[in-house]
């Protein structure tokens, strides 16, 4: 089984930190046999997510939605803002978890959904916080989400001038994280689901 997987970049800032991680896991993946396609919530705009009911869920929430119902496997990268996860990620997987339960019909988004996550920080901040408040989220949807995950400190500085990670140990890092993603995804493969 070829598993599909989705890189995402979980902020709306071109050329930022977890922008620039977002490609390197595409490149580490594209060396995979995988069906892989990239995307970033900035291709997603959606308005201020303020609970359920109130009508139905914007076309790029149930775009969204779709495009991750057809993934066995999703890897995040995002930055950590505030000892968080960047608003925009947080409420993008709100109205996808809302267009989900108004389209009862629809393949199911987060369930089985093998999920890595890897943080961009700034500083010496890592993003563990914000891996944390992501980890319990995508598990509360139904997500797979490995315990592996990337952390990045000081991230600003961690590309070279190609945008590649500068120290090997961070790609060594990063090709691990998309090992497991992939081996995992593989195995819990939703395509037969």
């Amino acid at each position: 089984m070829i598993p599909r997987i989705l890189v995402l970049t979980g902020d709306t800032a071109p050329g930022s930190p977890s922008a620039r991680l977002a490609l390197e896991a595409t490149r580490a993946l594209s060396l995979t046999d995988v069906a892989l396609t990239g995307a970033s919530l900035a291709d997603y705009p959606l308005p201020f997510f303020e609970g359920p009911g109130g009508g139905e869920a914007p076309q790029n929430a149930r775009l969204l939605a779709q495009r991750l119902a057809l993934q066995d496997g999703l890897l995040i990268a995002l930055p950590e803002i505030n000892a968080g996860p960047p608003a925009t990620l947080k409420n993008a997987l709100d109205w996808v978890a809302a267009a989900a339960d108004m389209d009862r019909a629809a393949r199911p988004p987060f369930a089985r959904l093998v999920v890595a996550l890897a943080s961009a920080g700034s500083g010496r901040e890592d993003g563990r916080s914000a891996l944390w408040q992501m980890r319990a989220t995508l598990a509360a949807l139904g997500a797979e989400v490995l315990t592996a995950e990337f952390r990045l400190s000081a991230a600003e500085a961690a590309f070279d001038a190609k945008g590649r990670l500068a120290e090997a140990g961070d790609r060594a890092r990063l090709d691990d994280l998309v090992d497991r993603l992939l081996d995992t995804s593989r195995a819990l493969g939703r395509q037969g689901a």
